[in-house]
């Protein structure tokens, strides 16, 4: 009996590992948090967030995607981190997201984002996402001065 309970136990840790990260959020909010707590973490951990589509499906618009794709491939290619608005990181960031000033008019939404780090490294963001099947997903992100 318990050797079957480790078994099972085991067999379903992969599960788990691999469990993708959440879809868009009920609330703008809840997609705000829910996408920089995944997007800084895969950063920390080395991984390009940017290079796994499912998961940034599940927090950005389809239109958004395409539109950084293209800055990319453009002469100026994209200088710095389009969701951070920065070229550099800090951990911290996954987990002090404030989300504050949130306006919903119809199917769009508008929040202030400050990702606080130690010693002043913060990044304030002006976040626009509109509700697309039912949850809010990340349209647009615009660096607000005094960020850094």
């Amino acid at each position: 009996m318990f050797f079957a309970l480790v078994a099972a136990t085991a067999l379903s840790l992969p599960a788990l590992a691999a469990e993708p990260a959440k879809t868009a959020g009920a609330t703008p909010e809840e997609s705000i948090r829910g996408f920089y707590s995944w997007y800084v973490t895969a950063l920390v951990a080395n991984r390009d967030p940017l290079k796994q589509r499912a998961e940034m499906k599940r927090f950005a618009t389809d239109r958004l995607l395409k539109e950084i794709d293209k800055m990319k491939k453009g002469p100026e290619g994209l200088n710095g981190d389009y969701f951070l608005d920065a070229q550099d990181f800090d951990e911290q960031w996954a987990k002090k997201i404030s989300v504050s000033n949130v306006k919903i008019e119809g199917a769009k939404a508008a929040a202030h984002v400050l990702l606080d780090g130690p010693e002043g490294m913060r990044k304030k963001l002006l976040v626009q996402l509109v509700n697309d099947a039912g949850g809010w997903k990340i349209d647009k992100v615009q660096g607000r001065d005094g960020g850094d």
